[in-house]
């Protein structure tokens, strides 16, 4: 198996647009906890479930935007 120059390209481009998607949406995920806290609340679903949420941030964009990089770069390439 022979790896594309052009997929190793998209895979770091989509490993850094993965980084920038995942800190964007844990910043979204703490500021709809504290804004709940602020209102009164518990903290609400994001509170609850703040381990299985910041796993499913962390890993969709992180592990899967490389994986989609490579292959169009792979495929749009050659």
């Amino acid at each position: 198996m022979s790896i594309s120059l052009a997929g190793v390209i998209g895979a770091a481009v989509g490993l850094y647009m993965g980084w920038l998607d995942w800190k964007i949406l844990k910043g979204m995920l703490q500021a709809a906890e504290t804004k709940n806290r602020q209102a009164g609340g518990d903290g609400g679903a994001a509170a609850r479930y703040k381990a299985l949420w910041s796993a499913l941030i962390f890993g969709v964009p992180v592990i899967g935007f490389p994986i989609i990089g490579y292959w169009a770069g792979h495929q749009l390439a050659g």
